[in-house]
């Protein structure tokens, strides 16, 4: 047998891994990578799902603690709507510190 025999015996096998190696790259640069985004996007939704699952938990249960000591100390029928306001208060307070914090750096970055 000779060289060029055993060179025209291989591209059989040249040719197959050449085609493995291009359809390999390929998957790299596109299956890989959108698998990869897909699994961190579902990551953040399973996070804000429950960071927000959290949230609300903890909004019930600041209502139900403020609703009873409301109950317990003025001891009236109204007692839910000044919880309501209570809460309402506190919230519209730290949205105006909030606001305010956005203001002053907004007008320091104009300067």
């Amino acid at each position: 047998m000779t060289d060029g025999d055993q060179t025209r015996d291989d591209y059989p096998s040249r040719i197959a891994d050449f085609l493995e190696a291009i359809a390999t790259r390929i998957r790299s640069l596109t299956v890989d990578r959108i698998a990869r985004i897909i699994t961190f996007v579902t990551l953040g939704f399973l996070a804000l799902f429950l960071v927000a699952t959290a949230f609300v938990f903890l909004l019930v249960g600041v209502f139900r603690i403020v609703g009873e000591l409301v109950r317990r100390g003025c001891d009236c029928a109204g007692y839910m709507e000044i919880t309501y306001g209570i809460v309402g208060g506190v919230f519209l307070a730290l949205g105006a510190l909030l606001w305010s914090r956005r203001m002053r750096r907004a007008s320091e970055s104009d300067s």
